[in-house]
C-alpha cells in the first residue's frame, strides 16, 4: 500500500491467485503518490493452483467479503484492475457497488481475460469505463474475446493490446503503469474542462 503520501484516487487489485499479491504492492512503487495501491489478499485455499481460478470467478462469497470490506476504503474516487480470474472478481465487485450503492468506479481494468461467462442481451449492467488489457498472442485471451467487455457497460470502451503473450504485465510494465496513470489523470482533465465551462456559462 501507499499510505505515506495523500492520494487523489484508490486502484484495488484483484489478483489471478492467491499467491500473487506481492506484484501489485510492487506495482505500487512505479505510481505516482496520486494513485494508492490496494491488493487484495485472498485466502490462500481459493484459486492456489495454476488453473484453478475458476473457483475465484464462481465464488460469490468471496465477493460478497470484497464488497463488505469496501466500505472503509471508499472516501477517495475507486478503479479496479483485476488479473485473469481477477477481471472477473473485480466486475462482480464493481456490478455490485454500482448497484447498492450507486457508486461508479473511474475505470474498471480488466486484464488478460474474455467476457466469456454470464453474457447478458440486455443492457449494460455497468456504467464505468472499461479498459481491457490482452498480450496480442495470448491463445487463452484471444482479442476477439476481449473485445466483448465492451458489451459490459454503457461507459467508454478502450482495447490495449501488448506485445507478447501472457507475461506482458512483467515485460510491459511501465506501459500498464502509463496506462493506468493517463486513464485516471484523464477524469481529472474532463472534471476540470466542466467546471471551467461551467464557469464561462455563469453557472
Amino acid at each position: 500500500m501507499q499510505t505515506e503520501t495523500p492520494s487523489s484516487f484508490r486502484l484495488i487489485c484483484f489478483p489471478e491467485s492467491a499467491h500473487s499479491t506481492a506484484y501489485y504492492l510492487s506495482l505500487s512503487e512505479l505510481l505516482l503518490p496520486t494513485v494508492e495501491v490496494l491488493a487484495i489478499q485472498y485466502p490462500l485455499h481459493i484459486g492456489a493452483e495454476d488453473g484453478d481460478d475458476e473457483r475465484l470467478t464462481d465464488s460469490p462469497e468471496l465477493a460478497d467479503r470484497i464488497f463488505g470490506a469496501l466500505g472503509e476504503w471508499m472516501d477517495r474516487p475507486l478503479a479496479f484492475f483485476g488479473h485473469r480470474a481477477g477481471a472477473d472478481l473485480a466486475y462482480r465487485v464493481a456490478e455490485r457497488l454500482e448497484r447498492e450503492t450507486g457508486t461508479v468506479l473511474l475505470t474498471l481494468f480488466v486484464s488478460g481475460r474474455t467476457a466469456h461467462w454470464g453474457m447478458s442481451l440486455g443492457p449494460p449492467v455497468l456504467g464505468c469505463r472499461i479498459v481491457a488489457l490482452a498480450g496480442e498472442g495470448d491463445p487463452r485471451t484471444p482479442l476477439r474475446g476481449v473485445r466483448a467487455w465492451r458489451r459490459r457497460t454503457s461507459g467508454r470502451f478502450d482495447l490495449e493490446v501488448f506485445p507478447g503473450s501472457r507475461g506482458y504485465l512483467d515485460s510491459s510494465r511501465r506501459e500498464v503503469v502509463n496506462l493506468v496513470h493517463d486513464q485516471l489523470l484523464s477524469h481529472v482533465s474532463a472534471d476540470a474542462e466542466w467546471e471551467t465551462g461551467a464557469e464561462d456559462k455563469g453557472a
